[in-house]
C-alpha cells in the first residue's frame, strides 16, 4: 500500500493532520529519512531529546532518553508504520523508512499543508 493509497482508502484527513501536524513526528521521519540501515530506538529518542531541548546529544541525559523512547515506542512510531511512512521492528527495537516523500531536513522545513498534499499525493 502507498502512502497516497494510506491517506484515501483507511485514513481520513484529520489522521494525516494528526501524523504529520506533530514536529515530533516530523523529526523521526527527517532523522529516519536519512539512513541506509535501519536506526535503534534509543538513538532516535537521543536525536529526539536533543533537538527538543536544543543542546548536543551528549547532553541528553539517560531520563530524558527513556522518557523519549517510551513515547516513541507507543505514542510516535505506530501511527507513522501504519501509515507505511516507517517500519518498526519492536522486537528489535529497530526503525527504518518506508515510503517518504520527502528526506532528512525537508520534513521540517516545509509547511504541514504542504507536506499533507504530498502524503495524499497532489
Amino acid at each position: 500500500m502507498t502512502i497516497s493509497e494510506t491517506a484515501t482508502t483507511t485514513h481520513n484527513l484529520g489522521d494525516a493532520f494528526d501524523i504529520l501536524g506533530s514536529y515530533r513526528r516530523r523529526l523521526v521521519l527527517a532523522r529516519v529519512s536519512g539512513t541506509d540501515e535501519p536506526v535503534r530506538i534509543g538513538w532516535l529518542a537521543t536525536e529526539l531529546a536533543a533537538a527538543e531541548g536544543e543542546m548536543p546529544r551528549e547532553a541528553v541525559t539517560e531520563t530524558e532518553r527513556d522518557r523519549n523512547r517510551i513515547r516513541l515506542h507507543h505514542a510516535d512510531i505506530p501511527p507513522l508504520a501504519a501509515a507505511g511512512l516507517v517500519r518498526y521492528d519492536p522486537q528489535r527495537r529497530l526503525v527504518s523508512p518506508g515510503e517518504l516523500p520527502l528526506e532528512g531536513e525537508e520534513w521540517l522545513e516545509m509547511p504541514v499543508v504542504e507536506a499533507l498534499e504530498l502524503w495524499n499525493g497532489r
